[in-house]
């Protein structure tokens, strides 16, 4: 599988909104990214129908890999 890159969607982006400056899509692009982000920071979850889910994943600490003090 390829990755699909910040790159890709920049261009992907150009190419649907022509009208719309490198800088501005970058722009935007930084927004939705901190959004999500501030988001999943104060545990909310995400969701981008179409796209994926964002959220926390809460894993058990596992004794046994605990190190002691």
């Amino acid at each position: 599988k390829e990755t699909f890159t910040r790159s890709d969607i920049e261009k992907s982006l150009r190419r649907q909104f022509p009208n719309l400056t490198k800088s501005q899509i970058s722009d935007s692009i930084d927004v939705i990214i901190t959004s999500i982000i501030e988001a999943v920071a104060l545990d909310d979850k995400v969701e981008i129908r179409g796209f994926g889910t964002f959220f926390v994943k809460k894993i058990k600490e596992d004794n046994e890999n605990k190190s002691s003090s």
